[in-house]
């Protein structure tokens, strides 16, 4: 496997002025995890650890798969537009006016928003972000904050009328790896109250005051039907679901 991670390591830990103690320290891991990497020798070394570790040098990780040249991309963009079409339609049976697709270059925060819908009767602007698969989960909510706070301006963008509030929803693929993740960072996920079916159901029938935001994972496979899992709970209820 090819990586430039124990070159990376080394050069940010030195200019830094630390010691391998000293970055063990501040990632949590031992010294000899640390020279271990340094060294090249990654067998063994939890992707968990990485972004500790990129995360005390000021940096961040990211794990690429390659499959077949552009073959892989094709194949993550179409689960990626599956969940979308889902969602989007989910979102027009519901009453909301859909977008799909929105860029955005405001003061230099630049990106794009999934979906964006907007609820005419109560003036409530949705901002949903599709993840196929759960890589940085901090950097995907810090990018969803920036979304958040542009959400009037996306709105008015769009022709729609000055939104009275704003709700962020972060849309996840359901897998085994995700729910993982999902569970282990519910710390970071305290600005997202409705969860798995309580945010189906204010979806279906929005009401004020709206929620902060809304969380839950998305079963693509099912080409009819949506499913819903709480993410606190998905551990104990993995089959729970709501057609």
């Amino acid at each position: 496997m090819r990586t430039n991670l124990p070159r990376a390591v080394r050069a940010l830990r030195l200019r830094r002025g630390w010691r391998q103690a000293d970055l063990a320290a501040r990632a949590g891991l031992s010294r000899s995890a640390i020279s271990r990497i340094e060294r090249g020798q990654l067998d063994g070394v939890l992707i968990g650890n990485v972004a500790r570790l990129a995360g005390a040098l000021g940096a961040s990780a990211d794990l690429q798969l390659r499959w077949r040249g552009a073959e892989l991309d094709r194949l993550v963009d179409a689960r990626h537009a599956s969940l979308q079409n889902h969602v989007a339609d989910m979102l027009s049976h519901a009453g909301w006016t859909v977008r799909a697709e929105v860029s955005f270059n405001h003061y230099g925060d630049r990106g794009r928003v999934d979906l964006l819908a907007y609820h005419f009767a109560l003036r409530i602007v949705l901002v949903v972000e599709i993840k196929s698969g759960i890589g940085d989960l901090q950097e995907t909510l810090g990018r969803l904050d920036i979304k958040a706070r542009l959400a009037p301006v996306l709105a008015r963008q769009a022709g729609w009328a000055d939104a009275s509030s704003a709700v962020v929803a972060l849309v996840i693929g359901d897998s085994r790896a995700a729910r993982r993740i999902v569970d282990a960072h519910l710390a970071l996920l305290h600005g997202f109250p409705l969860r798995g079916r309580a945010a189906s159901a204010w979806l279906r029938r929005p009401r004020v005051p709206p929620p902060r935001g809304l969380l839950w994972f998305v079963n693509a496979a099912n080409a009819r039907g949506v499913r819903f899992i709480d993410a606190q709970r998905s551990r104990k209820r993995p089959d729970s679901h709501l057609a």
